[in-house]
């Protein structure tokens, strides 16, 4: 029998139960909040990006926006601190997968689901821009769905809102090449809410046809493949697919996003 996996324990308030994953800024932890005994999920900068103040800034963005949004489908956080040098947010825990492991188990998805996915999503987002605020990685693995359909919007460490510095400085692409809108892929400084709309259309895409609008074997072909190839019909490759939702996933798709929606709330509207 193997012996259970015992955490470093930096955090005076929190402790560590188990892991949940891990990206290219830090690892996601399952852990209790001492004084009230609440289960959280805490996300930890790596070590090594911690003395990287643009890293920092970061994180502490992403606490200050997800703490101040209050929508049911938005995880939402509770606290951002330092402590042994070890920078943390903690959130609000979801007992959910995220649509990325749902499509890889389960490839396409049956109409209904994916309205009620695109309805929530929409919801969230439309709470999101109302407050100036640009998600910039809408994509499966920031959607997580529990069993009863219910849907959280997580991970805000893109976002972009206000008066924030640029995340951008050096003029990199951040975001999902798969799931970004072409205007993204060429200035994420720029963008609007009409992309995080291409992202979620891409997104709904995938859904309904089992694979993204484009697929590459490199990050820098699927970028040309954003900004210049044409998509392929939701229609072509599902043909049970509904007329009237693969006409609302055309004017999502569009790569000028004045042929887009203007705001989540028109979308819901349609």
């Amino acid at each position: 029998m193997s012996k259970p996996t015992r955490f470093v324990q930096p955090f005076q308030n929190y402790e560590i139960l188990d892991r949940l994953g891990s990206g290219g800024m830090g690892t996601v932890f399952r852990a209790r909040r001492k004084s009230d005994g609440r289960i959280v999920a805490l996300k930890v900068l790596r070590p090594s990006l911690s003395r990287n103040k643009r890293y920092v800034e970061r994180l502490k963005r992403e606490a200050e926006i997800s703490i101040r949004m209050d929508h049911h489908a938005l995880v939402k956080g509770l606290e951002f601190g330092e402590e042994k040098g070890y920078h943390f947010l903690a959130m609000e825990f979801v007992d959910a997968r995220s649509l990325k492991e749902l499509l890889r188990n389960w490839g396409r998805f049956p109409m209904e689901q994916i309205l009620d996915v695109g309805k929530q999503c929409t919801e969230a987002l439309q709470c999101i821009h109302d407050q100036g605020v640009v998600h910039r990685d809408i994509k499966p693995g920031n959607i997580l769905i529990d069993d009863e359909g219910h849907i959280w919007l997580t991970d805000l460490g893109l976002a972009k809102g206000g008066e924030d510095p640029s995340l951008t400085r050096d003029g990199a692409t951040i975001g999902t090449p798969q799931y970004m809108s072409p205007e993204q892929a060429r200035d994420p400084a720029s963008v609007d809410e009409r992309s995080d709309l291409y992202s979620l259309g891409a997104t709904l895409y995938h859904m309904a046809t089992g694979q993204p609008p484009f697929q590459a074997e490199t990050v820098g072909k699927l970028i040309h493949s954003v900004l210049h190839e044409r998509i392929p019909p939701a229609s072509e490759l599902n043909p049970m697919l509904d007329p009237g939702f693969d006409l609302v996933l055309r004017k999502l798709l569009m790569r000028d996003p004045g042929q887009r929606y203007e705001s989540a709330r028109e979308l819901l509207q349609d």
